[in-house]
């Protein structure tokens, strides 16, 4: 398993929980679309290690950042410290 592949299974288990958080339904074409991404990255590694690492950050930064279908992960955590309802 290459380095790339731990931050891409990071990104996609943030974006899979903060959906199922929000929605209370589990969307499972998250995990099938992360896990190919990995694989797809895993194989860019053994060309260049250093391009695969940079889209997998920015894959990880983008999903804690930007809200999709409601809340970022970022904000659903900023309002849990702050003690604010859902």
């Amino acid at each position: 398993m290459g380095q790339s592949t731990g931050i891409v299974l990071t990104a996609t288990a943030l974006s899979f929980g903060n959906e199922w958080l929000q929605t209370d339904t589990p969307n499972w074409r998250i995990p099938v679309a992360g896990f190919g991404t990995a694989l797809f990255l895993d194989a860019v590694e053994k060309v260049d290690p250093k391009i695969a690492t940079g889209l997998a950050v920015i894959m990880l930064i983008t999903v804690i950042a930007t809200p999709f279908n409601g809340k970022s992960p970022a904000q659903v955590a900023a309002g849990l410290l702050k003690g604010a309802p859902k």
